[in-house]
């Protein structure tokens, strides 16, 4: 009998697999508010599953071998898998919708497990492939161009989820241009408070429990309580003219503001802190026997050599940011979170998938940017 190869493989495969065989792929409706008839891979694709099940099974097959090209071979099948699962999903979506305008179809837990699993292996195995990377390329931008000449020609617009976009789309892109400047705003002013803190906490031992504590604190308040400690002092400052023309109140994006900033304070100032610890004494007294003075060791050596820790605060506070920033819509200051609550309200999962797709696509998307800045910078720095 052989022997499990890859571990990894095989679970991420066999979960797949299983959200393939078992569950539900999607829901048919006749309209937004009935309920429909639900539909297993098997049933919608019809005969287009067994290439999808004949896929899941080679990977499966595929973690109990230790082959040379195994990497690739993996990520060419995981590529092709998403290739056909998406064109199939297209292919068949039509056969069910077709002459009923009101028709939509609805995706289930089993296709969100399977695009899971397909993105867990992607990530996985890209970071294994080290010859041939053109290979990965090829994958991503196979995958890339033809979900975006799908969505484009309105392929997908039977979708539930399309549907929903289609109605409330100027409502997305302004909602979506509120999210990205609560996101930037607030790590970016945490960034101007706490790396002053952090380095305070540093040059001065005795004040490190005072800065990191209070951080600590306030990283421990739930969301909800921390709005409702912000009512009361912004709806003081709104009653007064100046702050009353920036539009501060007790709802609205004053709140969310702040309460986003107060949150990334705790990563950058303990990475602040950190970064200025990670520096070698011996490179410090080296600096200090040449000459130099405590502004020019900052600016020169500590400062240089920490920033990459730093940076990876600020990376972290920004991760965190963009999924905190969902709460702004509770408290009425727009972003994606306004789907979110209404969905929950409507009881509407396609609604709720509107305000989180967006939030997890640009969280993978900049978390992947950030870690290649942030590789390139230390090889800079310490190569």
């Amino acid at each position: 009998m052989n022997k499990i190869k890859d571990k990894t493989l095989l679970l991420l495969s066999s979960i797949g697999a299983a959200a393939f065989i078992f569950m539900n792929l999607l829901e048919h409706k006749p309209n937004r508010i009935s309920g429909g008839i639900k539909y297993s891979s098997f049933e919608f694709f019809g005969k287009l599953s067994v290439v999808l099940i004949i896929l899941w099974l080679a990977l499966i097959g595929l973690s109990f071998y230790r082959k040379k090209h195994k990497n690739i071979i993996v990520f060419t099948l995981t590529t092709i898998l998403t290739l056909v699962l998406f064109l199939a999903l297209q292919l068949k979506t039509g056969d069910y919708t077709e002459g009923v305008t009101s028709a939509r179809i609805s995706l289930s837990f089993g296709f969100y497990l399977q695009i899971f699993s397909v993105y867990m292996l992607f990530s996985t195995y890209t970071q294994k492939i080290k010859e041939h990377k053109y290979i990965k390329w090829i994958g991503f931008l196979s995958i890339f161009g033809m979900l975006s000449y799908f969505i484009f020609t309105g392929a997908f617009n039977d979708l539930s989820l399309m549907k929903e976009y289609n109605i409330k789309k100027s409502q997305f892109i302004y909602n979506l241009r509120i999210h990205a400047i609560l996101t930037l705003a607030s790590v970016l002013t945490g960034a101007i408070i706490a790396i002053p803190l952090g380095f305070l906490a540093y040059s001065k031992k005795k004040f490190e429990d005072k800065v990191m504590i209070p951080l600590s604190i306030i990283e421990t308040i739930p969301s909800i309580s921390l709005f409702g400690i912000l009512l009361v002092p912004l709806s003081g400052l709104g009653e007064l003219a100046f702050f009353d023309a920036f539009g501060v109140s007790g709802i609205g994006w004053a709140p969310a503001y702040i309460a986003l900033t107060l949150y990334t304070l705790l990563p950058i100032g303990r990475n602040t802190l950190t970064g200025f610890y990670s520096v070698e004494q011996n490179v410090i007294e080296a600096a200090k026997g040449m000459g130099m003075s405590k502004t020019q060791i900052l600016k020169k050596i500590e400062l240089p050599l920490a920033f990459p820790v730093i940076f990876t605060g600020i990376r972290i506070a920004f991760i965190q940011t963009i999924g905190g920033a969902v709460l702004a819509g509770l408290v009425g200051g727009g972003g994606m979170g306004t789907f979110v609550f209404l969905g929950l309200g409507e009881a509407s999962s396609d609604l709720i998938l509107l305000g989180v797709i967006p939030i997890v696509f640009f969280t993978v998307l900049l978390d992947y940017i950030l870690r290649t800045f942030e590789k390139t910078m230390r090889g800079v720095i310490y190569d």
